[in-house]
């Protein structure tokens, strides 16, 4: 049997994530919402070959598979499901990126470019 890319699990991990952000964001449980997450952190320009951009990381699990919100310098908002070599994101907008914007504090970061 043949493995599942990142591709092909891209959309459903991400609908069932931003599903559970969206619970607690919209009931007001911050702490279940920090407690949701690994780590967040700044990834700097160039940290990474082909990285576009510096960009705030919202890690939420890590190892084999893992997956992380990325919240560009320019504002933009990817999900990212990774897993060993492979990785796929798609682009988050409207609410959903209002959501982790404001959650992950983007527009209180003085240091971006």
């Amino acid at each position: 049997m043949q493995q599942l890319k990142c591709k092909d699990l891209v959309e459903e991990k991400f609908k069932d994530t931003i599903d559970d952000v969206r619970g607690m964001y919209k009931a007001g449980d911050y702490e279940a919402l920090s407690e949701y997450a690994l780590s967040l952190d700044y990834v700097k320009a160039g940290t990474f070959s082909n990285q576009r951009a510096g960009y705030l990381r919202w890690q939420l699990s890590w190892g084999g598979p893992s997956d992380e919100f990325r919240i560009y310098d320019n504002g933009d908002v990817e999900y990212w499901y990774l897993d060993w070599w492979d990785g796929a994101c798609v682009d988050v907008d409207g609410d959903d990126a209002e959501i982790i914007k404001n959650f992950t504090g983007w527009y209180e970061r003085g240091d971006r470019v």
